[in-house]
């Protein structure tokens, strides 16, 4: 799939490279934190979803089979 980042979320993955937290970057902004955290996650799933998604798999795996002590 080919996602395309937004204005806002190359202007937050910019700010994230520079060094700044989730509130400056709100501030800067003029949004909330909140929005700021949702588009840095909208942008780790465009850019890296399906592997986000396989890791997250493997590892509901590896949790359940630890619930149940199958090795």
């Amino acid at each position: 799939m080919d996602y395309k980042l937004t204005e806002r979320e190359r202007n937050i993955l910019h700010l994230f490279a520079q060094g700044q937290e989730s509130e400056a970057i709100a501030e800067q902004l003029g949004i909330t934190t909140e929005q700021v955290e949702q588009a840095s996650l909208n942008v780790l799933y465009k850019l890296f979803g399906s592997s986000l998604n396989h890791t997250l798999d493997t590892e509901t795996v590896a949790e359940e089979r630890e619930l149940v002590g199958v090795p």
